[in-house]
């Protein structure tokens, strides 16, 4: 292949569909062993030099170092297979991230989801999906992970004898935190049919919720109410400019009251 048929920068940047910039950078850093067109000092590729930038362009779009690309084809196979296995074990470990955010992403949707279909209805009966509730503890590495992975593990809970007390606790499974003392826990031998609603609590003075409007309205349509769990949604400002806190929220409900 003669000099004057060698192909410039331009046009091995048209046919391998890359900036003409990296081929120059790449140029620059040795990685090829283009020539100069000796009346406009021009780069020139051949044949090989388009087989090294494909090479090239493979390594690096999985971002190993440039520094490592360097003498390519003077590279054993057993140092080729080192480089894509370190790649291999740093892609997995990126996917592995993604897919926690995808994860991540998908519950929050949920959330939200779950927040705008409450909005719409006001009451349904729906399952409690709350197994154990534990007290709140921050400075336990553990819960704080849990609620930084999952916010709606934060549960709000009352029971029936301190309707007014709001305690705030980690909604966690009966086989967690074993060794933490346990506010409240399913029982297993009664079931309890439960309503479920949006509970909004001003941020700032959590007595200030809709816990009692929802207890009357209930009360007016025969229903007898007991213990309330509700798991944080989010928090957002109202058209006052409060900041108010959003639950997921069930509440025992039986026919009739107290005599």
């Amino acid at each position: 292949m003669e000099k004057e048929k060698l192909l410039t920068v331009g046009q091995v940047a048209e046919i391998m569909k890359l900036p003409k910039s990296k081929i120059r950078y790449w140029d620059d850093m040795n990685l090829l062993t283009s020539s100069r067109n000796r009346q406009n000092g021009y780069r020139l590729f051949d044949m090989e030099d388009i087989l090294t930038i494909s090479d090239i362009d493979f390594y690096r779009r999985l971002d190993i170092p440039i520094n490592k690309m360097t003498n390519l084809y003077r590279k054993s196979p057993e140092e080729l297979w080192t480089i894509l296995d370190e790649t291999e074990t740093r892609v997995a470990a990126e996917l592995a991230e993604l897919k926690k955010k995808k994860q991540g992403i998908k519950h929050r949707k949920d959330q939200l989801l779950s927040l705008i279909e409450l909005k719409e209805k006001e009451f349904s009966d729906e399952p409690l999906d709350v197994e154990r509730i534990i007290p709140i503890d921050l400075s336990d590495p553990n819960e704080l992970q849990t609620y930084i992975d999952t916010p709606s593990s934060l549960v709000v809970y009352s029971d029936s004898s301190h309707e007014k007390e709001l305690i705030y606790g980690f909604a966690v499974t009966t086989k967690e935190f074993m060794e933490e003392e346990t506010i409240w826990q399913q029982t297993e031998q009664v079931e309890y049919q439960y309503k479920q609603f949006l509970l909004t609590i001003k941020s700032d003075d959590p007595l200030e919720n809709n816990f009692q409007s929802i207890k009357e309205k209930l009360e007016k349509q025969g229903y007898q109410t007991g213990t309330m769990i509700g798991r944080y949604i989010m928090t957002a400002e109202d058209q006052d400019g409060c900041y108010r806190d959003y639950y997921k929220t069930w509440v025992e409900v039986s026919r009739g009251y107290r005599a």
